[in-house]
């Protein structure tokens, strides 16, 4: 298994590693040895010469390259190592394997997602994952397919925008998410109760109108959160298992706080 290219290490320097050594390895044509200026690199991914700088010494500590500095070039001049080489060749192998290459973009499109606060306007954008760091796998841009993919088998939140949670302070619940927490807080009434039944039907609302990027209407986000919270105080109020109570109570609580901060 590839060592650091195939962990998700999200930092910049981390991101533009395993790029660069695929990118050297194409450069001296897999050829130990062979130097290459590493400045060449920023014209190439167009990117900073202090962030090659942080590459090279990056991959010369985990012995993947050798640096040369007998020329004086900062950055220095560059080759490839066995190890390096072996490393790469190893990444080829991960990269083709189409399933564990998924499993890593579910993961990264969640760390992008959370990373880029894209819980304000309603959910990712494909383009805007595709050209972020968190993107490329084992030195390689993600195909739109696995993106794709990804999509399609995560559940990325809807959140409620209230108060201060809109600026990240608190838990972000989606209203579906918060309309299943008031029904399993009320486990006495069927799916089919009008209550319940109304509760999931302004969610799904919201959750459909939010995903026209627009914010959602502040008189039926009020509407759901006061029919949430009434239904999970009369819960906590009927007579039934003290889980049960207690679990009516908390729901009933978090509601109270979304409607204050509202």
């Amino acid at each position: 298994m590839p060592t650091n290219g195939l962990s998700p290490v999200y930092d910049e320097t981390g991101a533009a590693s395993a790029r660069f050594l695929l990118w050297l390895r194409e450069e001296t044509g897999g050829v130990e040895g062979r130097r290459v200026a590493g400045s060449a690199y920023a014209h190439h991914e167009r990117c900073t010469l202090e962030l090659v700088e942080g590459v090279v010494e990056r991959l010369s500590a985990l012995g993947w390259i050798a640096v040369h500095n007998d020329s004086g070039a900062v950055p220095p001049l560059v080759s490839p190592t066995p190890t390096g080489l072996a490393e790469a060749r190893v990444w080829d192998e991960a990269y083709a394997d189409r399933e564990t290459r998924r499993r890593y973009a579910k993961a990264a499109l969640f760390a992008w997602w959370d990373r880029s606060g894209k819980y304000h306007d309603g959910g990712p954008g494909a383009e805007d994952f595709l050209w972020s760091r968190e993107a490329y796998y084992c030195g390689r841009q993600l195909p739109l397919e696995d993106l794709e993919y990804a999509k399609d088998h995560l559940d990325l939140p809807a959140p409620v925008h209230v108060g201060v949670m809109e600026h990240g302070a608190g838990v972000f619940l989606s209203f579906e998410q918060l309309a299943r927490l008031v029904q399993a807080s009320r486990p006495d009434l069927s799916e089919s109760d009008s209550e319940v039944r109304q509760v999931r039907e302004l969610a799904a609302a919201l959750t459909e109108a939010s995903h026209g990027g627009a914010p959602p209407d502040a008189s039926t986000v009020e509407r759901f959160l006061r029919h949430s919270r009434d239904l999970a105080q009369a819960g906590s109020r009927s007579v039934g298992s003290m889980s049960r109570d207690m679990a009516s109570g908390i729901v009933s609580d978090i509601v109270s706080s979304l409607l204050r901060l509202g």
